[in-house]
């Protein structure tokens, strides 16, 4: 497969004061502390995450949001560590972004038909008098009539108005999406629709999705692989079937096994129960040595004092653990 997107020991640090007034001292907030990952073209790779994880800093630095504090991102082997405002266009035509709440993404000054039309025209996609045209396809690829061109944000459903952002997502021909929760905003009957329409847009346009989620049961039946992340760094990624069947991070068995089943087929699929005390600790203060042996039932000597680096257990399943051996 041709690797689309690589991103090597990734660091996204925030300087923050800390202490009292008389006494204040600046730190660094490890929102991002040496991800790496790749990402095929026409794969779904999810970035899974409690809130704090660093998910979705790691999604806007890929963005140019944000300018990297270290390491690298290379799309299509060039190296876009850099803001976006500083990307040519070409790129920004490559990579576009569906938000998680379509209500703020969306300008509700303008109608759907100008929101559609300015990476139309900021990008040349069409020429001028062919513009109704296109946007009445990008309406029809999202399956919304061609009348949604002259409503405002405002008097659509939020279903409908994520259907628009994906619309405008489309409307450069991108090699990349990334999806930064796309459904959470939206009421669980809407959910099936926009993931079934995603689904069905990666295939017919063989689009490639980041997909930044806290949702891991979501994402079984959706996603190629499966990054889980904790405090700013990737501790298990895999292909789905064997981040489900297998799951080898102590982390990763405690997120899966508090998922809600229905039936004793998906009981049985659930890992033990793993106990673990205490919250995600914060990245102002991240522990020493792994940064979530505070929390795990099997921390070793060595997990109080050294940070594991990723081990590959069985092909493309990597995990930051020292349970696990090379």
């Amino acid at each position: 497969m041709n690797e689309l997107l690589k991103i090597d020991n990734l660091k996204k640090y925030f300087p923050v004061n800390i202490g009292s007034i008389s006494r204040k001292k600046i730190v660094n907030l490890k929102a991002v502390d040496g991800v790496s990952f790749y990402l095929n073209q026409g794969e779904i790779l999810a970035l899974v995450g409690e809130s704090g994880s660093g998910k979705s800093t790691t999604a806007y630095t890929i963005m140019g949001l944000y300018k990297p504090t270290e390491g690298k991102i290379l799309f299509k082997g060039m190296d876009i560590s850099i803001e976006a405002i500083k990307r040519p266009l070409s790129l920004k035509k490559e990579i576009q972004t569906v938000f998680q709440d379509p209500g703020t993404s969306l300008n509700p000054q303008r109608t759907v038909k100008q929101i559609l039309e300015l990476p139309l025209k900021v990008h040349r996609i069409v020429a001028k008098e062919k513009l109704n045209e296109k946007i009445e396809e990008l309406l029809g690829t999202v399956e919304l009539s061609a009348d949604y061109m002259f409503k405002y944000p405002r008097m659509i459903g939020g279903g409908e108005r994520q259907l628009v952002a994906i619309a405008r997502a489309l409307a450069t021909n991108p090699s990349l999406v990334i999806l930064d929760e796309p459904t959470s905003a939206l009421d669980v009957s809407i959910q099936a629709k926009i993931i079934n329409m995603l689904l069905k847009l990666q295939r017919d346009f063989n689009l490639s999705y980041l997909f930044i989620t806290h949702d891991l049961s979501l994402i079984r039946n959706v996603a190629t692989r499966v990054g889980i992340m904790y405090l700013g760094k990737i501790y298990e990624i895999a292909p789905t079937q064997d981040f489900f069947s297998k799951p080898l991070h102590p982390y990763t068995q405690m997120l899966l096994s508090s998922i809600p089943v229905i039936s004793n087929e998906e009981r049985e699929l659930k890992p033990k129960k793993i106990t673990s005390t205490g919250e995600i600790p914060s990245p102002v203060n991240v522990p020493p040595g792994c940064g979530f042996h505070p929390r795990c039932p099997f921390k070793l000597e060595n997990c109080l004092r050294e940070n594991p680096q990723p081990v590959e257990v069985t092909p493309g399943h990597f995990v930051r653990c020292f349970l696990y051996k090379n």
